[in-house]
C-alpha cells in the first residue's frame, strides 16, 4: 500500500490541496502544469556535476540547486574540500516488503549511517521537498532520520513499480506526469513527497545497482568495506 502523504507539505508557487491524510482519498494539485519532471530534462553544458569513483566502480551524477540549494551547495563544498575521499560506504539496506524489495546505499560521512555527517552552514538544513523531482532510481537522497539534512546521503535502488501500484497512485490523484515517470523509470511512489531529493545518478547505475545487490544488509553501528575513493565536481560538457 503506498502510505500516506504528509499534510504539511504546501509549495510557494504550486496550489496543493489535501482532502485528508489518508491518501485513500487522494490528493488534488490545482495546478499540474508548473511541474517539470527535472530528473528527466537534457542537461546544460556548464552544469555542475559530480564524479564518484568508488572501490567498485564509478557513477556521475547531476544536481538541483533550484529545488533543494542548500543541500546542493553543502554536498559541492564538502566535495571540494576532499571531505568525502576515502570514506567508507556508511551502509546498504535491502528491505524486503511484502513482494517488494527496497534498496538504497547510504554514505556521506565514513561512519555508521545513524552517525551524524558534516554541514557547511551553521543553521541547520531541513529537508528541501520538490514536486518535481520523483524518487526513481538513481536519485540521490538526503539522509535525514532526525529531520535535519548534513552530508548523508543515500542513492535509490533500481525497482519496477507494478501495474497494481500504478493504479492505486492514479486513483489517488498523483499528477498525470509524476504516475508516468514512476511507470517508465520505477522507483519507489510511496516516497514522493516526503523525501529530498538533490541530485539523480546520470551515468553506472549498474555500479550501484551492484554495490546494492552483492553487498550484505549493514549491521547497525558498522559500515561497509566498499571505499568511496574520490568525489570530483566537474562542469557537464556533451560528448562528441
Amino acid at each position: 500500500m503506498i502510505k500516506k502523504l504528509s499534510c504539511a507539505m504546501a509549495g510557494a508557487w504550486l496550489m496543493l490541496s489535501l482532502t485528508a491524510c489518508s491518501l485513500g482519498q487522494g490528493i488534488q494539485i490545482l495546478d499540474q502544469d508548473k511541474i517539470v519532471l527535472l530528473q528527466s530534462e537534457e542537461m546544460v553544458v556548464g552544469e555542475d556535476i559530480a564524479v564518484v569513483q568508488t572501490s567498485q566502480g564509478s557513477f556521475t551524477m547531476r544536481f538541483f540547486p533550484s529545488e533543494a540549494p542548500k543541500t546542493v551547495e553543502n554536498f559541492i563544498e564538502l566535495a571540494q574540500t576532499g571531505y568525502f575521499d576515502g570514506q567508507m560506504v556508511s551502509s546498504v539496506e535491502k528491505i524486503e516488503q511484502g513482494d517488494r524489495l527496497k534498496g538504497r546505499m547510504i554514505a556521506g560521512n565514513g561512519k555508521p549511517a545513524e552517525e551524524s555527517g558534516e554541514c557547511i552552514f551553521e543553521e541547520p538544513i531541513k529537508p528541501e521537498i520538490s514536486y518535481n523531482l520523483g524518487t526513481i532510481p538513481g536519485a540521490v537522497v538526503a539522509y535525514a532520520p532526525d529531520g535535519v539534512v548534513d552530508s548523508r546521503f543515500y542513492i535509490v535502488g533500481s525497482r519496477k513499480v507494478n501495474k497494481e501500484e500504478i493504479e492505486e497512485i492514479t486513483e489517488n490523484n498523483y499528477p498525470k506526469q509524476m504516475v508516468e515517470l514512476f511507470e517508465e523509470q520505477g522507483g519507489y511512489p510511496e516516497e514522493w513527497l516526503h523525501q529530498s531529493v538533490f541530485a539523480q545518478v546520470i551515468e553506472g547505475m549498474d555500479v550501484v545497482d551492484s554495490i546494492i545487490c552483492q553487498t550484505p544488509n549493514t549491521e547497525k553501528g558498522q559500515t561497509t568495506d566498499i571505499e568511496i575513493i574520490s568525489v570530483t565536481i566537474e562542469k557537464y560538457q556533451p560528448q562528441s
